[in-house]
C-alpha cells in the first residue's frame, strides 16, 4: 500500500497539468472521473483546476515516484503517466483489480507488473469492530460474493473475509469499488475487463452480473446472514478504498437493507 507523508496541501503542481496549480476541493459526494488514472472517484476531496475542468484523485496527485507493494515482494514499482504502447487489439491490465489501465500507473518491467495508483492504496488488512478481518489475498478461482462469478477478475487480487464459522468469502477488488459508486448498490459490467496482463488480447468476458436478490443467498439461511454481514463490511472497506477514509460507511448499506426486505 502506498503511504503519503505529511498533510494534503491545499494547492499542488503536477506535471500532468503544468499550466495551472490544482486546488484541493470538496466533492460533496458527487462522482467524478480522474483525469490521471481515468477511474471513477467518490472521494470527499479531489484536486481540481476549474479553468481546465481537470481533476485528480488525491492518491494520483500525490503518488510517489517509486514504491514497493507488499503483495508483490521484490518488485520496485515506478510511476508513469500512461501505459506503454501496445499493438492493435492488445491492452494493459492492472495486476490488482484486473481492469484495463488507461492512464496513470505503477510499473515494474522486471516482473511485468502494472497497478492503478488507486489500487496501490488498497489497505492490506481491515479489522471490523466485531473482530472480523478482511485480508487482501492472492486467491484465484473463487467466486465473488458481489458479482457471483470467478471470471476474469477472479484471476487477480480479492479481499478474503474470515467468517465466524471458519469459512471464507471472497470479493473482487474491482467489484468492491463498483459497489461503492453504483447508485443501486450492485456491480456493473466493466468495459475494461478482458485479456490478462501486458501484451495480451482482449478476449475474456466481462463479469457484470448484478448482485441482486436473485443471486444472493436465500433468507433465513446461515449463508444469507453471512452474506449480509460480509456485505456491510465490504461497504466499509470499499469506502476506505475509494476515499482513503478508513472509518467511512457508504450508502450501499441502505441497499443491503432493501435487499433484505425483498428476500423476505
Amino acid at each position: 500500500m502506498v503511504t503519503f507523508s505529511g498533510d494534503v496541501p491545499p494547492l499542488v503542481s503536477h506535471s500532468a497539468h503544468p499550466k495551472h496549480a490544482l486546488k484541493l476541493v470538496a466533492t460533496g459526494g458527487a462522482l467524478f472521473q480522474c483525469d490521471g488514472c481515468t477511474q471513477i472517484g467518490v472521494d470527499e476531496r479531489r484536486y481540481r483546476c476549474d479553468q481546465c475542468d481537470f481533476d485528480l484523485h488525491i492518491c494520483c496527485a500525490r503518488a510517489p515516484a517509486v514504491f514497493q507493494h507488499a503483495m508483490f515482494a521484490g518488485s520496485t514499482l515506478t510511476f508513469f503517466h500512461s501505459p506503454p504502447a501496445m499493438p492493435p487489439g492488445y491492452f494493459v491490465y492492472c495486476d490488482v483489480c484486473g481492469d484495463q489501465v488507461l492512464g496513470f500507473l505503477y510499473n515494474c518491467n522486471e516482473h511485468d507488473l502494472y497497478i492503478h495508483p488507486f489500487c496501490a492504496n488498497l489497505p492490506e488488512r481491515v479489522v471490523e469492530e466485531e473482530g472480523r478481518v478482511l485480508d487482501l489475498h492472492r486467491a484465484t478461482g473463487h467466486s465473488c460474493r458481489l458479482c457471483g462469478q470467478a471470471g476474469h477478475r477472479g484471476q487477480f487480487l480479492s479481499y478474503r473475509l474470515h467468517g465466524y464459522n471458519g469459512e471464507f468469502d471472497y470479493f473482487h477488488v474491482a467489484c468492491m469499488m463498483e459497489a461503492n459508486y453504483c447508485g443501486d448498490g450492485g456491480v456493473a459490467s466493466s468495459p475494461t475487463t478482458g485479456g490478462v496482463g501486458r501484451g495480451r488480447p482482449q478476449n475474456a468476458p466481462a463479469t457484470g452480473q448484478m448482485a441482486t436478490p436473485q443471486n444472493a443467498p436465500k433468507r433465513r439461511t446461515s449463508s444469507f446472514g453471512r452474506f449480509c454481514q460480509a456485505a456491510v463490511l465490504v461497504a466499509r472497506v470499499s469506502h476506505a478504498v475509494t476515499t482513503l477514509d478508513p472509518v467511512g460507511i457508504v450508502t450501499a448499506v441502505t441497499s443491503l437493507q432493501e435487499n433484505d426486505e425483498l428476500l423476505g
